[in-house]
């Protein structure tokens, strides 16, 4: 059961990571932030040759806040052309929105599941779907388009680079603390185990875990989580709802 004295650990890289840790303190709960690992964008030159790719896609869904940054700052919407954009959430497609260029978003939730179910989506004639961010990730929106028909290309403007574990989440771990891990990433949960002491990692997977989807929740039982939650959703507020609430994980 969570407890007012349970560390929240936030996983997010920065700077996604700042509205969950300010609001966690606003209310007076410890966290700690451990992200799996950093982003790092591609070459300029590189970059903008990627960018301009995307004027030949149908639907471009962009994955996360960072690939919305870099396509807001490094491109126009003369560049882009009539691709329309698909974001995970209002928090990324305001970025967007915010270079001219409008993008539509789940309703609830913000996972590839969710995304897939978006009525624009399910509805969409098959043709060119870009799906724009880092090697790696969103796997489950590349399988599904290409089931229906359409052609899946991936478009990388960064890189994760693993980093090694907050010093902090360490001595909790050494320590016994309870602690209530926010995971809304395969990466993310992936990286970070392997990057623990492997004295450590039974404490780590002894955490309770909040994590965005039923898909997230087999990943982490898999590698011998028992206390798992499935939040309604990965963006901050049903994750951080989900970390305080009472109950059985």
């Amino acid at each position: 059961m969570t407890t007012e004295n349970a560390v929240v650990v936030v996983t997010r890289p920065a700077p996604d990571h700042s509205r969950l840790i300010r609001s966690l303190g606003e209310i007076g709960r410890a966290a700690i932030h451990n992200p799996g690992f950093r982003f790092e964008s591609e070459p300029a030159e590189r970059l903008q040759r990627r960018l301009k790719e995307l004027a030949d896609f149908d639907l471009a869904i962009v994955t996360s806040p960072m690939a919305a940054r870099l396509i807001a700052a490094h491109s126009t919407p003369a560049m882009i052309g009539n691709v329309r954009f698909i974001a995970p959430g209002r928090g990324t497609a305001s970025i967007l929105e915010a270079a001219g260029l409008p993008a539509a978003w789940p309703e609830v939730g913000g996972t590839s599941e969710h995304i897939l179910a978006m009525p624009v989506l399910e509805s969409m004639v098959p043709g060119r779907i870009a799906i724009v961010g880092a090697p790696g990730g969103r796997t489950l929106l590349a399988r599904e388009f290409s089931r229906r028909g359409s052609e899946v290309v991936a478009i990388h403007l960064y890189r994760r680079i693993a980093v090694p574990p907050n010093p902090a989440l360490l001595e909790a771990l050494g320590s016994g603390a309870d602690l209530v891990v926010l995971i809304s990433s395969r990466q993310a949960f992936e990286t970070i185990l392997e990057g623990l002491p492997h004295e450590l990692r039974e404490s780590w997977l002894a955490s309770s875990f909040v994590v965005s989807s039923a898909r997230m929740a087999n990943l982490c039982r898999d590698a011998g989580a028992r206390r798992i939650s499935i939040a309604a959703g990965a963006a901050d507020q049903p994750m951080l709802s989900a970390a305080l609430q009472d109950g059985e994980y």
